[in-house]
């Protein structure tokens, strides 16, 4: 990596604010100076339309970004050639197009001289589902070509731009589903928390956050789950950490002073990795808060929230966790016992359980008295 990148403010620009704002202009702008160049942007071929969505925006005005997407874009010749080089080819126009060939070329003589650049330098940062994202730099005639030096500055910068475009996509793709999920989940009567691989919480719905409030007796501090009376926090702390080393595969409970006459029970599970509440590739902790006074039994529709399994698959969860036997619960459903036992390994790969008899100590465990209607 050059020096010069290394020296700058370039990293701490990308890293602390494209990351985690998503603002690109400022590491954008430096990676401008570092270049001397007279425009840097991002874009994307998003489909069949070519979208800028950042640029220091020196050269290309709104209706320059408008008219490129709009036209001039299926004119530029260097995409062919950026199509064909794959990841980490850098682009230099200055090794492809000679002045004879930009004196023909329309994009070069209709749009180019138009905004007042001649040399670019362009590289491809990977390919997303439906899109190619590109890193451009731009100079006018006036400061020439870019040279092999500003050629491994570029890559440094686009090496770095790519690393965390890709972090922000997911993070985006993270955030929007914990949006959707706390949405899908705030209409429940029970308090439910995800905590991550670093015990913060990930999700938290519209119940456990009114639970949390100052006068309740929880709180999230920093973003981990605690109790305010500190002998009952060492015992959730302690069933937290049981649940997310995985020595536990039955949820455990503990009561807590509710705000009415009602106490709180708070139930914690390991939650795997396939279940759709789960935050990363590593097993989290699945916290259930209740109402003591309540009564209920576990439903096909949590089963299907918390695990992923399908409602063929969480019914004959429920049937093997009210004592049935694999092959009784087969015949009740009216399902040949082959089907049965694929759905079987189906269900226990997605808990993350190994035994059918682990299965329904899984089951037994969680809370029946917070998942269930009163009565139903």
């Amino acid at each position: 990596m050059p020096d010069r990148l290394a020296d700058s403010d370039f990293l701490q620009a990308l890293y602390d604010t494209a990351l985690y704002s998503g603002d690109w202009r400022p590491a954008l702008t430096l990676s401008a100076e570092l270049l001397a160049s007279a425009e840097i942007s991002l874009s994307a071929v998003d489909g069949p339309a070519f979208v800028t969505w950042e640029t220091t925006n020196r050269l290309l005005s709104d209706e320059a970004l408008d008219r490129y997407a709009r036209h001039y874009g299926a004119l530029d010749p260097k995409m062919r050639l950026l199509s064909r080089g794959g990841g980490g080819f850098v682009f230099n126009d200055s090794a492809y197009f000679d002045d004879a060939f930009v004196s023909r070329d329309p994009f070069y003589q209709e749009f180019t001289r138009w905004v007042g650049t001649r040399h670019t330098l362009d590289m491809a940062l990977g390919p997303e589902p439906g899109r190619s994202v590109f890193l451009a730099a731009n100079r006018t005639a006036e400061q020439g070509p870019f040279q092999p030096a500003s050629e491994q500055t570029f890559a440094a910068i686009a090496g770095h731009i790519g690393r965390v475009h890709s972090l922000r996509t997911r993070l985006d793709d993270a955030q929007a589903k914990a949006r959707y999920a706390e949405a899908a989940l705030d209409g429940l009567a029970y308090g439910l928390i995800v905590l991550g691989a670093d015990g913060r919480a990930v999700l938290v719905n519209g119940r456990a956050r009114r639970l949390a409030q100052a006068d309740g007796v929880l709180e999230l501090r920093r973003g981990q789950l605690a109790a305010r009376a500190p002998g009952l926090d060492r015992e959730l702390q302690a069933m937290l950490e049981r649940a997310r080393s995985g020595t536990s595969l039955a949820a455990s409970s503990i009561r807590l002073p509710g705000p009415d006459e009602a106490d709180l029970v708070v139930w914690v599970v390991r939650l795997p990795a396939s279940s759709p509440l789960a935050a990363k590739a590593a097993p989290g902790v699945l916290v259930m808060i209740g109402d003591s006074a309540a009564r209920g039994r576990v439903r096909q529709g949590d089963l299907i929230n918390i695990y992923a399994l399908t409602p063929a698959e969480a019914d004959l969860a429920l049937a093997l966790s009210g004592g049935l036997t694999l092959r009784a619960a087969a015949a009740e459903r009216g399902v040949a016992y082959v089907t049965a036992r694929s759905q079987l390994y189906a269900i226990l790969e997605k808990t993350g359980v190994h035994r059918q008899a682990e299965l329904t100590r899984l089951i037994a465990g969680l809370p029946g008295a917070i998942l269930g209607d009163p009565g139903g």
